[in-house]
């Protein structure tokens, strides 16, 4: 099993994303408000101007979405794809960040190996 964390810039994509998932049965993930830390260093930074690196660096979104999930091996690839076609890739600029950690132990998902989805 892995997690797989999805940071999304655009909060526009997350409504398709997440219907997209849950059409593919992906439907057992946690999203949380998150911010980056240029953005939260911009806020507090009188060498750029308080609001003009935020504005920037973020073109006026201070905040992200994060979702992850905890999925069988198997799901990873299919869970990256629907992210890469909704958001039109994560390889452009200002978009997001996709990333995958190994899970070695997990508790309170019931029966992991039917239920990781």
């Amino acid at each position: 099993m892995e997690a797989l964390f999805i940071v999304l810039n655009h909060e526009s994509h997350l409504d398709k994303l997440l219907h997209e998932l849950s059409e593919q049965g992906f439907t057992r993930g946690t999203i949380l408000e998150s911010q980056g830390l240029a953005a939260t260093l911009a806020q507090f930074s009188h060498e750029f101007g308080i609001g003009y690196l935020r504005q920037v660096m973020n073109e006026g979104r201070p905040y992200n979405k994060t979702i992850f999930f905890i999925l069988k091996d198997s799901d990873i690839e299919r869970v990256k794809e629907i992210a890469r076609e909704v958001t039109g890739g994560l390889d452009h600029e200002n978009t997001g960040l996709m990333f995958t950690l190994p899970v070695t132990s997990v508790e309170g998902l019931g029966n992991v190996d039917e239920e990781a989805r």
